[in-house]
């Protein structure tokens, strides 16, 4: 019996989802997070730009700068939602090309980009995720007396 494209990425949309359901914790930073900005930032956008999908590679990058500059700039969150968006735009779109296209190369970069996202995703779980840690000035006295946050993506 053969498995469809489309059975596989579903099976391994589910396994993933499942390991994730479990907390997290933020730990070995020095592997996790030269691995996510090997995946995301650099296979991710080599593929995308290598399939000539110029329109949505530079939407992705510009929703990614600018999800990266409001957080660096403001000090809150509110970037981070354009970072996690284009993370899964970044993730999905090697499935959306597995069940769109027929040529060869683009497919085989697809199957590369689901691997690497899988193993990814797997190695954050295992290793912890990164912890990005933000101080916000809390009360009407702002005083500097700080609650930490932590987002782990």
């Amino acid at each position: 019996m053969r498995i469809s494209t489309l059975g596989r990425t579903l099976a391994l949309a589910l396994a993933l989802g499942a390991v994730s359901l479990r907390d997290s914790r933020a730990a070995n930073e020095g592997i996790t997070v030269p691995l996510v900005l090997a995946d995301y930032y650099g296979w991710a956008y080599t593929e995308i730009f290598m399939d000539h999908a110029d329109i949505f590679g530079w939407s992705t990058a510009g929703v990614d700068a600018l999800g990266w500059t409001l957080l660096a700039a403001q000090g809150d969150y509110t970037g981070l939602f354009l970072v996690n968006v284009a993370g899964v735009a970044k993730t999905a779109y090697p499935a959306v090309t597995l069940l769109g296209t027929s040529d060869a190369g683009v497919r085989e970069r697809a199957w590369i980009a689901l691997g690497t996202h899988a193993a990814t995703l797997l190695t954050l779980e295992l290793l912890g995720r990164p912890a990005l840690s933000i101080q916000s000035s809390m009360g009407p006295r702002g005083d500097g007396t700080g609650l930490e946050l932590t987002c782990r993506f």
